[in-house]
């Protein structure tokens, strides 16, 4: 325990300052030394919604957006209660729903996956398949104290096919589960898709920064965004690049059995997603929620990073979703 926090501290990764109300430290997991962050009330609040990361990504992917969440759930969610029409999501005011919500008392959490960024990275081109994230997943939700207070857990994209296993795996650790800019069927192959994890094995991590960013060079970038996936893309495995860029375009899709979570556990469930998303089409997005029984949020002039594209809106999309929950 460091300075009453129960967590070992890490250095922050890539080139985003930690917000001042967050920190950076570590999971301790049978995999390894797994890095998140977290804000500073974690210890201590009540309810805890944790984020997954998706594919190429890491927990920085969060930091422009954590601000606008953080601000929301100290101060913007009351105020929003007097103009619903202002937010994209169909639940109602969470007052009326839940009046025991507390938004002062959420922590939020991100955590880099096995071979993102800074996290442990097996050097073993079968330690990642699906199975395995997954297995992580449940760990650091125990390590988090899920048992006591079950999480609210939120995956993007690949954090999203990961975060509905884990679900079915341990739905006594969740509160709530919400998939954003994330298919439940696998993204369509093609000729460059298939031969990615044999490319990325062969040349590595890197290789993937010249697919995304073809016209910039090897060096630091003024685009922090940028920047960061340059640093990731050095740092992450390319076992876990490669693994990852095979099994979703053929993992099988869950929603049936995720239907039935959702009727046996009576967790919530949320779908939300960028309209002008290029990695699925709207319509698995749709498919999925008409077969959970739920109302997606979609988020206009929004693509597969809705959270970047529209974060004030998501943030409120989000804590009225938890509110309901």
């Amino acid at each position: 325990m460091v300075d009453g926090f129960r967590f070992p501290r890490v250095p922050q990764f890539g080139p985003f300052d930690t917000p001042g109300f967050m920190r950076t430290f570590g999971i301790d997991c049978s995999v390894g030394r797994l890095t998140a962050m977290a804000s500073r009330n974690l210890d201590t609040a009540k309810r805890v919604a944790v984020f997954i990361p998706g594919y190429t990504g890491s927990k920085e992917d969060f930091i422009p957006f954590f601000p606008y969440l953080w601000r929301e759930l100290r101060s913007g969610y009351e105020a929003s209660l007097g103009d619903a029409s202002s937010s994209p999501s169909p639940f109602p005011a969470p007052p009326a729903a839940r009046p025991d919500f507390d938004p002062h008392d959420v922590a939020i959490v991100a955590y880099s996956q096995r071979g993102q960024a800074d996290s442990a990275a097996p050097n073993d081109r079968h330690a990642y398949e699906l199975n395995d994230f997954v297995a992580d997943g449940c760990e650091v939700l125990e390590r988090l104290g899920a048992a006591d207070r079950p999480i609210d857990l939120v995956g993007h994209s690949f954090g999203g096919v990961v975060a509905r296993r884990v679900a079915l795996r341990r739905p006594e650790l969740l509160r709530s589960l919400t998939m954003f800019d994330s298919g439940a069927v696998p993204v369509k192959l093609s000729p460059v898709i298939k031969a990615g994890p044999f490319l990325i094995r062969l040349l590595g991590s890197m290789s993937m920064y010249w697919a995304y960013r073809p016209k910039l060079r090897d060096e630091p970038q003024a685009d922090r965004l940028a920047e960061l996936f340059r640093q990731c893309m050095h740092a992450s495995s390319k076992y876990h690049l490669a693994s990852v860029a095979d099994f979703m375009t053929k993992f099988d899709d869950v929603t049936e059995e995720l239907n039935m979570f959702h009727v046996k556990h009576g967790v919530p469930i949320n779908i939300m997603y960028g309209r002008n998303d290029d990695v699925w089409p709207n319509e698995v997005y749709d498919a999925e929620a008409a077969a959970l029984g739920i109302t997606p949020v979609v988020f206009e002039d929004a693509a597969h990073l809705a959270q970047d594209d529209q974060p004030e809106d998501f943030a409120r999309a989000l804590v009225r979703f938890w509110a309901a929950a």
